[in-house]
């Protein structure tokens, strides 16, 4: 995680918002804090979550600023266009989009190509197929979210009551939205077994509607291309030690997943 999956979607952030490339270490503390929010132990980390909270604000504006002066036509100078064209972006508007854009796209897409790797060490079959195949990254991408989501549920709150089938909800219910048995359901996937060369309905890695990701293209893109190369270089993937986790709740993912492989004749690493 430390060597590959933290840098890399870091990395791949910091380019697209048009960052200074040595900020992504900083775009990686950052985040990594703030995404205690998403945790079991939201309260007791709660002064880190803000202080988190904080950092990426100041980070944001200082790039928004930044980039009012520029003209080059990137991603960045864009959004901050639409905000300065008046009725398109609100400043507070652009300034929480900016923000969730640069912590969304790096936590999830970090741990999210952490527990693909964690899945295909558990099938090395699909391993070789996509050495063999890199084409089939793409799906491998959509096969890894829709069994190893690294959102595993998500959260909402009844604002009024209501009934579905059986089931009443009083306004101000809590609910907890489960995307994992959503991606073995029978009544979509008749063999929901993982494999990355079978057509399937669509996930809910991404949510949906008009909470749908923002940046699920970015993702998908850095992921599809992380397989391929990783796929390439290291053959016969498996866990050299014990890996650790974030907790199993809200966003999760490894936090050290050491893994051990072949090195091959045109990179002759490991």
């Amino acid at each position: 995680m430390s060597q590959f999956a933290e840098p890399y979607a870091a990395r791949v952030i910091t380019t697209l918002m048009g960052m200074d490339q040595e900020q992504w270490q900083q775009v990686a503390r950052l985040s990594t804090e703030f995404g205690l929010a998403f945790s079991v132990q939201i309260a007791d980390e709660l002064p880190r979550i803000n202080a988190a909270l904080d950092g990426l604000l100041a980070m944001s504006t200082e790039l928004i600023e930044r980039k009012m002066q520029d003209v080059s036509g990137d991603f960045m100078s864009t959004l901050v266009a639409a905000q300065v064209d008046g009725d398109k972006l609100t400043e507070r508007e652009l300034l929480a989009l900016v923000s969730l854009l640069i912590f969304g796209g790096f936590d999830t897409t970090r741990n999210q190509l952490g527990l693909a790797m964690k899945t295909f060490v558990e099938h090395p079959d699909q391993w070789q197929l996509l050495r063999q195949d890199p084409e089939l990254a793409a799906k491998a991408v959509e096969e890894v979210m829709r069994v190893n989501p690294t959102i595993t549920w998500v959260t909402r709150e009844a604002v009024e009551d209501f009934e579905y089938k059986d089931l009443s909800v009083p306004a101000g219910t809590t609910i907890h939205l489960y995307s994992i048995p959503a991606g073995s359901d029978p009544r979509k996937y008749q063999d929901p077994s993982f494999d990355i060369t079978a057509s399937r309905a669509p996930h809910f890695g991404f949510g949906g509607g008009i909470h749908h990701c923002v940046g699920h293209f970015v993702a998908r893109i850095d992921m599809r291309e992380a397989l391929k190369t990783l796929s390439a270089r290291m053959p016969n993937l498996r866990l050299a030690a014990p890996a650790e986790y974030l907790p199993d709740s809200g966003n999760t993912g490894p936090i050290v997943l050491p893994l051990a492989f072949e090195p091959t004749r045109s990179h002759g690493v490991r």
